[in-house]
């Protein structure tokens, strides 16, 4: 267990402890979302081998910086306002109780990447949100944003799982240049998986409480099913980006002084 850095009065959030029961960096969405990020710095000329240190915002249990850790030489803190979630922490690096709108000041620029995975979904009105988090980040320095797409699919699982929408390219664009962030990719990802959110929708119906939701929407309901859905990873990770997706991921920099 790691250490807690307490950096933030703020109250602490109620996000479903259930998900991160579920979300270890074995499920196949964590490792096909890593997979893609790691295909996408890539091909942004982004070297995975080169040392940087980073910022994960909302990192919530800490699979993300793991991840990071077990195959690149990235490394990066991690704040979150879910107590029960950063108490699962088993990072090297700081893990921070730690709101981003109180701006800390030894933080100030401090960080070379910005890491935002399924977290801006959350928040309805993001431009305040992103500002503060760029407060954070070195001026030339990326931030990457992964959120849920296709608004379409929209169902009792995004309620349930704190979600006020689910993103295209224009909104997401729109959103991350409203903050000062200049777009340098944005790829859909997760097309194979589009079938399965449809089912989704229709079989979280089934189900009234928010854990029972969110455990149907999102755990595989069997070994099988876990398989195929890891095959249809590596499949679509030999295709070039897909018109679209279940989920969409940016890389945006943050402008240098002119």
């Amino acid at each position: 267990m790691a250490h807690i850095e307490t950096l933030s009065t703020t109250a602490p959030t109620d996000f479903t402890e259930v998900w991160y029961d579920i979300a270890g960096e074995e499920h196949f969405w964590l490792r096909w979302r890593f997979a893609f990020f790691l295909r996408e710095i890539r091909r942004l000329g982004l070297d995975p081998a080169t040392p940087m240190t980073g910022l994960d915002v909302g990192c919530g249990h800490g699979a993300v910086g793991r991840q990071l850790a077990a195959q690149t030489a990235w490394r990066a803190d991690g704040c979150d306002l879910n107590q029960a979630a950063l108490a699962l922490h088993s990072a090297t690096h700081r893990v921070l109780y730690y709101d981003i709108n109180d701006r800390h000041s030894a933080l100030r620029e401090s960080y070379d990447f910005l890491i935002l995975f399924d977290v801006i979904e959350h928040i309805d009105e993001p431009k305040p949100f992103l500002e503060a988090a760029l407060y954070h980040l070195k001026p030339g320095g990326h931030v990457f944003v992964n959120v849920p797409a296709c608004q379409r699919l929209y169902s009792r699982y995004d309620i349930a799982a704190g979600h006020f929408r689910r993103y295209d390219k224009p909104l997401l664009r729109r959103q991350l240049e409203a903050a000062g962030l200049a777009v340098r990719s944005m790829h859909y990802w997760g097309g194979f998986l589009l079938p399965a959110l449809v089912a989704r929708k229709l079989l979280v119906d089934r189900h009234s409480t928010q854990s029972d939701v969110i455990r149907a929407g999102f755990h595989p309901p069997n070994r099988f099913a876990s398989t195929l859905l890891s095959t249809a990873l590596a499949c679509e990770a030999m295709l070039p980006p897909l018109p679209l997706g279940s989920s969409l991921l940016a890389v945006a920099r943050k402008p240098r002084p002119s």
